[in-house]
């Protein structure tokens, strides 16, 4: 798949970091922020973020995995014409990120859940009635995410678990607005062509089903006027789906959540996909710039070893996501 009307000659990835607030491990005057001290960027508290300039961006909530070590957990605003329009993945701290960063929701009604792991959708609901808090009228909220699989539940289900005339939050649809949810289910496994989930009002979106173990799962790809982002939310990369999906991204965003064998517990390799191997992928869809995020703390200690792997097979652009770094995608 190829974007539309990229021109990879003259586009190029402006990323910046907007209301980033003082690190305990700040980086060296001068030192470019991709190289692995960046690691030591994981701000303990956001300031205001003017995403207004932003024609098309990516607002990183959480650069974080399941523990708690200073990081938020899976989080990414997706900027489009200065407004935040997409949120990729609620795992905690994206709710305290979102007010931190002082983005305004009022444009923002569509969901994009990789999977169902608390790390990336425990959040949900603190978003929602944020979100219902920052508008007057009715509205419906748009929640894609995958099919039910053994014990996971249904987007659907899980939608209605939540918000529900039974839900554990069933009283947010009538507490200050009427809302509505609008869930849509993709396939989480075995499917390995694209998923139409949202096309109109000059966003694109699609979806393939990702290897995370028995977990369903799903990566998202996201166009707009000429350039696309890809998030691939957790995966093991046994296959090629992310590769069919992610083919000449402006961006990939990669779970790097684990050193090459056999420095992490071998039933994580089930799961995340090694350095390794995440050069590799990101070389065959010739993305341009690629950002480590969803980090571990066994991959901080490490930070070197994670870049040297992935740049032996990747001559691209890479980075460490941190929470509060905001990307543009923009053509000069």
């Amino acid at each position: 798949m190829k974007p539309i009307g990229v021109d990879f000659t003259s586009a190029w990835l402006f990323l910046v970091c907007l209301g980033c607030a003082a690190s305990p491990r700040p980086l060296a005057p001068g030192r470019a922020e991709s190289e692995p001290a960046a690691l030591g960027a994981t701000a303990s508290a956001c300031g205001s973020a003017d995403v207004s300039r932003l024609r098309f961006g990516l607002v990183v909530l959480g650069s974080g995995g399941p523990r708690s070590f200073g990081r938020a957990a899976s989080g990414y605003v997706v900027v489009v014409g200065g407004r935040p329009r997409l949120l990729i993945d609620a795992g905690p701290g994206t709710f305290l990120r979102l007010g931190e960063m002082e983005l305004e929701l009022g444009a923002l009604d569509t969901v994009l859940l990789t999977h169902l792991h608390i790390d990336h959708a425990g959040e949900l609901p603190g978003f929602v009635k944020a979100r219902d808090l920052a508008g007057d009228g009715p509205m419906t909220f748009r929640i894609a995410g995958p099919t039910a699989a053994g014990p996971y539940p249904s987007t659907t289900t899980f939608v209605e678990r939540l918000f529900g005339a039974q839900g554990a939050f069933a009283y947010l649809p009538s507490f200050r607005n009427v809302l509505r949810f609008d869930a849509i289910e993709l396939a989480g496994s075995a499917a390995s062509e694209p998923q139409p989930v949202l096309d109109g009002a000059g966003l694109s979106v699609k979806a393939i089903a990702v290897d995370h173990g028995d977990v369903p799962a799903v990566a998202y790809r996201v166009e707009h006027a000429g350039h696309s982002l890809v998030v691939s939310g957790d995966l093991a990369s046994k296959n090629d789906n992310l590769v069919t999906l992610a083919t000449g991204a402006d961006l990939l965003v990669y779970d790097t959540s684990v050193l090459d064998p056999p420095g992490s517990t071998e039933a994580l390799y089930d799961l995340h996909t090694p350095p390794a191997r995440i050069g590799e992928v990101a070389t065959r869809a010739q993305v341009r710039t690629l950002l480590l995020s969803h980090l571990t703390a066994r991959v901080e200690d490490h930070a070197n070893e994670v870049m040297s792997s992935v740049q032996a097979g990747f001559r691209g652009e890479v980075r460490f996501a941190h929470d509060c770094l905001t990307l543009e995608l923009a053509a000069p």
